[in-house]
């Protein structure tokens, strides 16, 4: 009885393992938006649920009887619910193009407008380079900045990797503020639901740790099943 040569296999192993990690997207947090050419700019569209991290918001799958009061339609699936201050949701996206970047929400709130969230893009300081989003009321509003014409972000888009977080700048009980979609603009727009709905679709095919998994177990089955007796 004769096996085939184990250092063959452990080194042929050794190599997929290390090409697939090669082409595996890891981190990319947005696993799903959508792009559009509007006004002679590059528009991306995200949900605000499709985040890298969150700290201290609710969503609808969490905050459930909150999300059951909220006027429908959602455009995304789930939507943010801020119950408190000193939450924040980060979102990591691809951009083609560097330069001036214009920012708008589709938001709205339980208490019939008053409320607001903070949008800033490649920084941390959210009070300093932010832009703020009052809540138009219960009734969803493409809001931009009320100070800021265009709604344009104080710092601006880069080429390949990008960074926006949310972070609420009042919410409390009762009067919670809610978010549904943003979008980042290369040109000032003023964004609608049917802009959204018209642009096209984006996405990763699979899930980068559902792929990893997935192919990390056929590379170990072909492995062990590959030995051959005589």
């Amino acid at each position: 009885m004769r096996y085939a040569d184990i250092s063959i296999k452990l080194f042929i192993f050794t190599i997929s393992l290390f090409f697939m990690m090669q082409f595996v997207p890891m981190g990319f947090a947005v696993t799903s938006w959508r792009e559009s050419e509007r006004n002679g700019g590059w528009q991306i569209w995200i949900s605000a649920t499709d985040f890298e991290e969150i700290q201290g918001i609710g969503t609808s799958k969490t905050e459930v009887k909150l999300a059951e009061k909220a006027t429908k339609p959602w455009l995304s699936e789930d939507i943010l619910i801020a119950t408190d201050l000193g939450g924040f949701a980060d979102f990591e996206f691809e951009s083609p193009v560097e330069g001036a970047a214009y920012m708008w929400g589709r938001i709205a709130d339980f208490r019939g407008g008053g409320q607001s969230w903070f949008i800033v893009l490649n920084s941390l300081n959210h009070a300093g380079e932010g832009l703020i989003f009052g809540t138009p009321g219960l009734a969803w509003q493409w809001v931009g900045n009320r100070d800021v014409p265009d709604s344009k972000s104080p710092t601006d888009l880069k080429k390949g990797k990008n960074t926006a977080r949310i972070v609420p700048r009042e919410a409390r009980a009762g009067v919670e503020p809610l978010f549904d979609v943003f979008t980042i603009s290369t040109k000032p727009i003023e964004p609608t639901d049917a802009d959204f709905n018209a642009a096209q679709k984006r996405g990763l095919a699979v899930e980068p740790a559902d792929k990893l998994a997935t192919t990390w177990a056929s590379i170990k089955n072909n492995f062990h099943g590959t030995s051959v007796q005589n």
